[in-house]
């Protein structure tokens, strides 16, 4: 049976038994589902690898983020060039670019390189794997508590701000230690600290947003649905992006009509990573507090 996925009016059709994310040659799933710990164990472990096998699957994935975030670099500057046209134009000059090529040769490269490390009789299980552990993710992404009020949990309120729990990649910014968040209110205006730490574990910092990203320009998500400017169909806490990568929100695009290749809700610099605990491009699952919003 296929499985359809409705969004208060959003309506797209997946086949479930026949859809292979590990076979999409334009989806980056696996280094998403190893930005996660316990994900990272149990392929270590499924697969028999040792420590340095994993660091080798590990580089391969820091490679893809790296390659993906030029290439979202690339489009920023498209986006820039033609900022007076209408969407629907900009759309057209993205779709003209080789932006999706360049995706699906880095995806392309990733698994080739993850083949080569896993041993050979087991290379015909890494694409169930993989399908799996999306399945599992996407499931996750779309029954997650939004009311509760611990922070096991997406969303809670306090008397010192909302706290979101968001996926967070790397981007190069006009200054050294900033973070991008998705509405341009914020860069434009009074450039706010959120604070921030992996979900994980680890050091809390605490730097200024001072640019707009990632994927989109007025996705307010931490706000109220009658306060968010765009995709008030989207609960609370959750990017556009999120829903679009996992469940073809928006069929699968930002604000502009890219291909949204990863759940991001937060863009961070390396600098910022690197006090979190994190290495260059590898991209995590966080929680951001917005100390200037509440209940």
């Amino acid at each position: 049976m296929p499985v359809l996925i409705l969004l208060a009016g959003d309506h797209v059709a997946v086949e479930a038994e026949d859809y292979s994310v590990y076979s999409d040659p334009k989806k980056p799933a696996i280094a998403v589902i190893l930005s996660e710990k316990q994900n990272i164990d149990r392929f270590e472990e499924h697969f028999g690898l040792s420590d340095g096998q994993v660091d080798d699957v590990l580089a391969a994935t820091h490679l893809e983020n790296r390659v993906l975030a030029q290439e979202f670099g690339e489009s920023e500057r498209v986006l820039a060039a033609n900022k007076d046209l209408p969407k629907k134009e900009i759309a057209k000059k993205i779709a003209a670019s080789d932006f999706d090529e360049k995706v699906a040769a880095a995806v392309a490269r990733t698994k080739r390189r993850i083949e080569a490390i896993v041993p050979k009789d087991q290379r015909s299980d890494l694409e169930g794997w993989v399908d799996e552990h999306w399945d599992q993710e996407v499931q996750a992404a779309s029954t997650e508590d939004f009311t509760a009020s611990s922070e096991t949990n997406t969303t809670s309120y306090h008397s010192d701000g909302i706290l979101c729990k968001v996926f967070a990649t790397q981007y190069r910014g006009n200054t050294r230690y900033e973070v991008a968040l998705p509405h341009r209110n914020l860069k434009f205006s009074s450039q706010p600290r959120v604070h921030i730490r992996r979900v994980s574990g680890g050091p809390r910092v605490g730097p200024k947003v001072k640019e707009v990203g990632p994927w989109n320009t007025y996705d307010n998500y931490w706000m109220r649905k009658k306060y968010r400017t765009k995709f008030k169909r989207v609960p609370r806490c959750k990017p556009e992006a999120q829903l679009a990568y996992y469940q073809g929100f928006n069929a699968g695009k930002d604000e502009f009509g890219r291909e949204v290749l990863n759940p991001a809700g937060v863009d961070v610099t390396p600098a910022v990573a690197r006090d979190m605990g994190l290495k260059k491009y590898q991209n995590a699952w966080v929680y951001v507090r917005f100390r200037w919003v509440h209940r």
